[in-house]
């Protein structure tokens, strides 16, 4: 069986090299990827020197696959991190079209991220003149409905990188060891898409504090995870970036918040007076029959109200606005009256404990 597989390497290697000589180098790639693949089979079953020999042909054929590869070994690292990631039930990554000009306000947060990570990232050659590098993680946290994903889309369209989108509750599961690899494997992934923005949204699920009372699996899930993002550091190259986001950032397990780990951690406020009109500007911006809107009225009758909260408000006042044109025929325009009416029926989703909470919070980091 060893001798026959051995000539089918010797064909295939004899392919490669006619498709390389005639200019076929995706082809020829392939070609010598396959043969790679079988002699490391050969290897996994031979011993001794023999072993040792068919690594090193294996190593060979890596090297000579990988310098004539371009598009065709791109597209086979593509193809094999989308692959893991849908094993893992993860939607296929994309670079998102939210750009920081669709997040409203929140200037201060933009600049601080500006500097610390897309900057860092965007003109490499010069942040390491000046020794400045994003390693580690990024932890965004802040009350519920303030756009923390909406921020990490918009930071992976600024350096053009994949954006995964990992809900924590897909790594886990009931077989033994299948967890942390689980979490070796999104890893994986995001190596091969490259670059990359790992999301985890709600990280405090994933990685909550050790009280003693959690199951073996568990433990073993949070400490994969710490290996996974502490090695981060030295795998600069790489260019895969992890960022989670958190309403509950003292749930979280003081391991993760360790340098190396979460480096940059940044608290992201409810939307403030001009974040408030801005919101409710473009989310009443495609309406085509719009009244004269009072924005400031709106501003100020929405203090402690999330972004996710002007959403609802806009898209609740539209429909109202919709439905009465279907039941009287004619079109009316939506007007700031429309927009109070259900202001005056729905309460702020951030009360002013939590924000206490916030502050305390930070004042103890």
């Amino acid at each position: 069986m060893t001798e026959t597989k051995i000539d089918h390497v010797s064909l295939l290697i004899r392919k490669a090299i006619e498709e390389e000589s005639s200019g076929n180098k995706n082809e020829a790639a392939r070609t010598y990827k396959a043969a790679y693949k079988e002699v490391l089979e050969i290897a996994s079953r031979s011993t001794g020197k023999i072993k040792q020999k068919r690594l090193e042909q294996a190593a060979n054929l890596k090297k000579i696959y990988e310098s004539i590869g371009g598009e065709a070994v791109e597209e086979d690292r593509i193809s094999e991190g989308k692959k893991i990631l849908g094993t893992l039930n993860i939607e296929p990554p994309e670079i998102p079209k939210v750009t920081f000009q669709d997040v409203a306000g929140l200037e201060n947060v933009k600049t601080e991220i500006m500097s610390k990570i897309i900057y860092p990232m965007r003109y490499k050659e010069l942040s390491q003149e000046y020794n400045i590098e994003f390693s580690g993680g990024m932890l965004l946290y802040g009350p519920p409905g303030t756009g923390k994903t909406f921020i990490v889309k918009a930071i992976a369209n600024e350096v053009k990188a994949n954006f995964i989108n990992v809900n924590p509750s897909t790594l886990y599961s009931q077989w033994f060891g299948q967890f942390e690899k689980n979490i070796s494997l999104l890893f994986r992934a995001a190596y091969l898409l490259s670059p990359s923005i790992l999301f985890f949204d709600e990280i405090d699920t994933l990685v909550p504090k050790r009280s003693g009372s959690e199951s073996d699996a568990a433990r073993r899930g949070v400490s994969q995870l710490l290996t996974e993002v502490g090695g981060l550091t030295s795998q600069k190259d790489r260019n895969v970036f992890i960022i989670a986001a958190t309403n509950n950032p003292w749930g979280i397990d003081e391991a993760i918040m360790r340098p190396g780990r979460f480096d940059v951690k940044i608290y992201i406020p409810p939307p403030d007076y001009e974040s408030r009109k801005k919101i409710f500007q473009l989310k009443l911006s495609e309406v085509k029959h719009i009244d004269h809107i009072d924005y400031d009225e709106l501003a100020n009758k929405t203090e402690r109200y999330s972004g996710a909260d002007i959403e609802f408000i806009c898209k609740k006042a539209v429909q109202n606005v919709f439905m009465e044109v279907i039941k009287t025929g004619n079109k009316i325009d939506v007007s700031t009256d429309d927009l109070l009416e259900v202001i005056s029926q729905i309460r702020p989703s951030i009360d002013a404990g939590l924000l206490r909470k916030y502050q305390d919070y930070i004042l103890n980091l």
